[in-house]
This record gives structure tokens, C-alpha cells and sequence, in this order.
């Protein structure tokens, strides 16, 4: 079999990411209408996939190749296979830093170097002298991603079906998105964009980060996230549980109200986003049920005492090894504790 192009291309194995991956997929949509053919053995078929729209795409299978000019992306094992007018070696990387040593045959007549620190490492490496050429780059307007956050068990009655629903609508409907789920659960929902990450006190600071937090509930009490994400501004996406309307969630101003079962998603207004909103939560009246007094606790924690240590420890707060008969100043709530503990004594 034998395979004739202008321009050939060759790298031995394709990784799904990876440098002269990325190098590839520019030049094939950059100069799509040259003809130019790329090489491969190994291939990650998604890499593969998406350079096929471009240019040809080929497996070596011992195929004689002829063209004017042979590009090899390090690899030369198939050097014997091409006859070209020009023989080009293609340095990506800095090989004096990395301590590689890099492919050579006599067969090669000119270097490429992807910048002027790869041309200068490579020349004194090897030798020889190393044309410029940069690598292309295609850039395009980047799809949106949507950022959504749940803070919730997995469980029935808190949605975990209706998660599922939502999430395989989005993917249907094309949107990118990223759901972080802070939860105790275990078993990985059917999704390749939803990741689980560990429940954690400062949740707040990531809600805020978010598009949308979602909690798709059968029924709530009261749900401090949804109430949490409205008060820093971040819309939410809901089932329609009474309280939440109760809460002030307004369908189309501040959030999404889904029903039950899911019927009806507006799938292109949550990924469009909804313009900015102001929220004021429900005012507590703790202040009238709390019995009235002042706070030990508050006075105890100005209040500085001095312990003795009974063992030694390592002081937390003080960030030191406490040996046995030490004396440290701390205060009177870390006293307490301390000598609770064990490790010291008034």
C-alpha cells in the first residue's frame, strides 16, 4: 500500500492529552485546505475523532509513504517507510532541561524548533541548526461552562433521580457544565460531569463561586443552602417544594422552580444565566425566645489564665511542644479545655 500526500506528519503514539496532541489539532484546523495527512500507531480515539474533520488521519501498518515533506514529532521508527524531498525534525520541548536525548537519523536535513528557548537548547544538544517555527494556535470564542453546586445527602427524597434527570438533559441539550456535589455519598452517579468532593464547614465560599446551587428535594423544612445561595447573590435551581416559595424563590428572577417530575426544564434560560438579583432573607425572632443574659462564655474567652503542664502535648494555638511543668498564658475557654484533656493543671 502506498500513501502519497504534500505535507506528512508523524508521531508514534497520539495520548488523549498531551503538547504535540494540541499542535496537531491546530494545524489540521488552521491549514485544513493544504494537504496534510498525520501518522500515527497508537491513538487515543477521541484525538483521532476530532482531527479527522480536518485532515486524514492514518494508522502505520508498514505503508510506504511518499510526499515532499516528512514532519516527525520525535519519533523516527517509521523513517524508512517515507520517501520525501525533505526530512524535518520538529523539537517540542526544551531537551537540555528535561536531560533527553533526542531522535536523530541521517536522513533528517532540517531542524524546527516550537520557540527561540527550544532552538537554542536544541542546537547546542545536538548540533544543529534549528529553524523557528512557532507552533499555530486557532483561537476560537469559548463555549460558556456551567457551574453548578449541590451541598446535600444523596439521597431519594433529597432528588438523587431528578440530579440524574438534570444533568442527562444538559448533556443532551449540549451545554457544558461542572456539578460539584459536597456530600457524604459513596457511590458515583452516571455522569461524567459530576464530581463529588468532601462536605466541608465553608461551603459559602464555593456556593458564591457557583452559577447555579442546586437541591431538587421531595420536601424541605427550611434548607439553609438554597436560603445561604440567594443571600450571596447565587441563583438556584429547585423543585417546586412550598417553602422555598415561602423562602422567596421567584421563578425566572432568582432561581428555577422545576416540578416533581421533571417534565419541563428550561434548559437555554438556566444556561443563559439570570441578571443580577437582590435577596433578603426571613428575620429570626430568636431575640424574643432566648432567655435574656450575658454570656459567660464570651467573658471566659477574654480572660487569661496560666496552666502548668501535667504531660507534654503539642499546643495547637500556640503552635509548640509543651513539656511537662511549662507554664503557658492562655485563655480561660482554652484552660478549661486543656485541663479537661488531661494535659495540664491551674
Amino acid at each position: 500500500m502506498e500513501v502519497r500526500c504534500k505535507n506528512l506528519f508523524y508521531f508514534s503514539r497520539i495520548n488523549s492529552i498531551g503538547g504535540i496532541e494540541t499542535f496537531f489539532f491546530n494545524l489540521a484546523q488552521k491549514y485544513k485546505d493544504w494537504d496534510v495527512v498525520i501518522c500515527y500507531q497508537i491513538g487515543d480515539e477521541e484525538q483521532l475523532k476530532r482531527l479527522r474533520k480536518f485532515v486524514r488521519v492514518i494508522e502505520f501498518k508498514e505503508q510506504k509513504f511518499i510526499c515532499e515533506k516528512a514532519f516527525f514529532n520525535f519519533n523516527l521508527d517509521i523513517i524508512d517507510y517515507v520517501e520525501a524531498k525533505e526530512y524535518i525534525q520538529i523539537a517540542h520541548g526544551d531537551y537540555k532541561s528535561m536531560g533527553v536525548k533526542p531522535n536523530t537519523h541521517s536522513k533528517l536535513n532540517r531542524y524546527l524548533g516550537v520557540s527561540k528557548q527550544v532552538c537554542l537548547t536544541y542546537e547546542e544538544v545536538t548540533g544543529f541548526k534549528t529553524e523557528l517555527a512557532y507552533n499555530p494556535i486557532v483561537v476560537r470564542k469559548p463555549n460558556k461552562v456551567l457551574h453548578l453546586i449541590s451541598a446535600t445527602r444523596l439521597t431519594k427524597e433529597k432528588g438523587i433521580e431528578r440530579i440524574i434527570t438534570l444533568a442527562n438533559e444538559l448533556d443532551k441539550n449540549g451545554v457544558k457544565f461542572d456539578w460539584v456535589i459536597f456530600t457524604d455519598a459513596k457511590t458515583p452517579l452516571p455522569s461524567p460531569h459530576i464530581t463529588y468532593r468532601e462536605p466541608r464547614l465553608d461551603i459559602l465560599d464555593y456556593i458564591a463561586d457557583a452559577d447555579y446551587l442546586v437541591q431538587l428535594s421531595d420536601n424541605e423544612g427550611y434548607c439553609y443552602s438554597v436560603v445561604e445561595s440567594l443571600s450571596v447573590g447565587t441563583p438556584v435551581i429547585v423543585t417546586d417544594c412550598p417553602v422555598f416559595r415561602e423562602l422567596g424563590v421567584v421563578n425566572g428572577k432568582n432561581g428555577f422552580v422545576l416540578p416533581f417530575d421533571m417534565s419541563s426544564i428550561p434548559i437555554d434560560k438556566i444556561n443563559k444565566g439570570l441578571p443580577k438579583f437582590a435577596y433578603e432573607p426571613k428575620q429570626d425572632n430568636w431575640d424574643k425566645i432566648l432567655a435574656k443574659g450575658e454570656s459567660q462564655y464570651q467573658r471566659d474567652m477574654k480572660t487569661k489564665v496560666k496552666i502548668t503542664a501535667t504531660q507534654p502535648y503539642f499546643d495547637l494555638e500556640l503552635n509548640k511542644q509543651v513539656q511537662i511543668g511549662d507554664v503557658t498564658e492562655v485563655s480561660k475557654v482554652r484552660a478549661d479545655y486543656i485541663i479537661e484533656k488531661g494535659y495540664a493543671r491551674y
